[in-house]
C-alpha cells in the first residue's frame, strides 16, 4: 500500500505527542505575552509553549490540539513549497546537463564540443560496469591473510605436492620463489594502502568497483569444466608477470608529468588491489583450480 512509519509514530500514539515546533522554535507568543488566551501572561511553562503531554490514544486538550494544528500546518506548507522548489531546481539542472556526453577520448563535452571534464568522473569508470563488491582483505587477521595468499616454496604445504600439477617440480625453485615473494610484498602493500584509504569508513569491506572478477572466474570454470578436484597446470611464471603487465597497461590518465601520474594512481589504486587479490597465484591454483585455458579466458575478459 506504500504506507510507512517509524518508532516516533508509535511513541506519539501510545506515550506522548511531545513538543510542537513552529519556525524551529517553541510556540511563540501570538497575543500579548502569551500563546493563547487559555494561559496567563508571562507563562513560560512547557504546556503554555506547545508541549503536548498526551498521546493520540488519550486525546489532546483544546490548547494542545491548537498547537498541534499550528505545527502541522507549517509542515504541510513547507512540504509543498520544498517540492516545487527542488523540482524546479532539478529541471534546470537536467536541462543544463542534457547535452553532455562522454567521448571516445575520455573527455566529457557538450554539443558544441566544449570540454566540461577532462576525464569522466575523474576515474573514467563507466557507472554501468560498477558493482558493490567485498574486497575481503581489510578485516582479515595477519595470520589468515598469510594463510590465504602466502606460498613458501622452500617449505611447501602438503596440498602443493598433492593437488598441484607441478608441485614436486617447483618446490625450492628460485625463480618461482622470487615471483611469489614479490607478489606477497605487493599484496601486503595493497592491503596497507586500502586500509589507509578506507580508515574513515571503519574498515568497511564493501566498495563500488568495476568488473566482478569473482563472477568472471566462476564463468570461466563453468565454460572450461574446471572441477574442484582438478589439478592446476599454471606456474607462477604464467600468472604473476601477466597480471603485472595487464595492470601496467591499464592507463586511465595519459601523460607522464607528476600530476597525471598521481591522477592515474588515484583512479586505479582500488581496482588494481582488487585484481591482485582476486587473481593471486595461490587463489587461482588452490581455491579455483584454474587451468591455462580458463586463466587466459579470465584475462581476455
Amino acid at each position: 500500500s506504500g504506507s510507512k512509519g517509524s518508532s516516533i509514530n508509535i511513541s506519539q500514539m501510545t506515550a506522548l505527542v511531545g513538543q510542537q515546533i513552529v519556525e524551529g522554535k517553541r510556540i511563540p507568543f501570538g497575543f500579548k505575552y502569551r500563546t493563547l488566551p487559555h494561559f496567563t501572561k508571562d507563562d513560560y511553562s512547557p504546556e503554555a509553549r506547545g508541549f503536548v503531554e498526551n498521546s493520540y490514544l488519550r486525546g489532546l486538550t483544546p490548547s494542545e490540539f491548537f498547537f498541534h494544528a499550528m505545527a502541522g500546518r507549517e509542515g504541510l506548507i513547507d512540504t509543498a513549497v520544498k517540492t516545487a522548489e527542488t523540482g524546479y531546481i532539478q529541471r534546470r539542472l537536467v536541462k543544463a546537463l542534457e547535452d553532455l556526453s562522454a567521448r571516445y577520448d575520455g573527455t566529457v563535452r557538450n554539443s558544441l564540443g566544449d570540454i566540461v571534464q577532462f576525464l569522466y568522473g575523474e576515474d573514467g569508470l563507466d557507472a554501468m560496469c560498477i558493482e558493490k563488491q567485498k574486497l575481503g582483505i581489510l578485516k582479515m587477521s595477519d595470520a589468515a591473510f598469510e594463510k590465504k595468499y602466502r606460498l613458501d616454496l622452500a617449505n611447501p604445504p602438503d596440498w602443493f605436492k598433492k593437488d598441484y600439477e607441478y608441485g614436486n617440480e617447483l618446490a625450492g625453485d628460485k625463480e618461482s620463489m622470487d615471483l611469489l615473494d614479490s607478489e606477497w610484498e605487493t599484496l601486503l602493500s595493497d592491503r596497507q594502502t586500502v586500509r589507509l584509504i578506507n580508515k574513515s569508513k571503519m574498515g568497511e569491506e564493501m566498495m563500488q568497483l568495476p568488473l566482478n572478477i569473482g563472477r568472471m572466474i566462476e564463468t570461466a570454470k563453468r565454460v572450461f569444466n574446471v572441477r574442484a578436484t582438478d589439478r592446476s597446470n599454471l606456474r607462477p611464471a604464467d600468472v604473476i608477470p601477466r597480471i603485472q603487465n595487464l595492470l601496467n597497461e591499464l592507463k586511465i590518465v595519459r601523460g607522464s608529468d607528476s600530476i597525471s601520474t598521481e591522477a592515474d594512481l588515484n583512479a586505479t589504486i582500488l581496482f588494481k588491489a582488487l585484481v591482485r587479490s582476486r587473481l593471486a597465484f595461490k587463489e587461482i591454483v588452490k581455491a579455483h583450480r584454474l587451468n591455462k585455458l580458463a586463466f587466459d579466458h579470465v584475462l581476455g575478459e
